[in-house]
């Protein structure tokens, strides 16, 4: 009879052991999954944005002679309206 609950004892903190184990391993699984749709996710994102930063800084190059142009046809009106008026 002592041999026997001693068996039952060892079987069932065994199965206690492991089932410990597979909770332990499908959390760590968990995590690392998680981890990794972080990173995949971060790195998407790094990208993205990199390429907003490239296509910013090309319209910023573009709008600069934009407004090189715009200014020049503005100082161009207004020196005829002053030749105009002084006329």
């Amino acid at each position: 009879m002592r041999n026997k609950k001693l068996v039952l004892g060892i079987a069932a903190g065994a199965a206690a052991l492991a089932g410990a184990a597979v909770y332990a391993y499908r959390k760590r699984a968990q995590k690392r999954e998680f981890t990794d749709s972080v990173e995949e996710a971060k790195h998407n994102m790094k990208g993205k944005l990199d390429e907003l930063k490239r296509k910013a800084k090309k319209e910023y190059k573009n709008s600069e002679a934009d407004v090189k142009s715009a200014m020049n046809d503005a100082k161009q009106r207004a020196n005829e309206w002053v030749n105009r008026a002084n006329a």
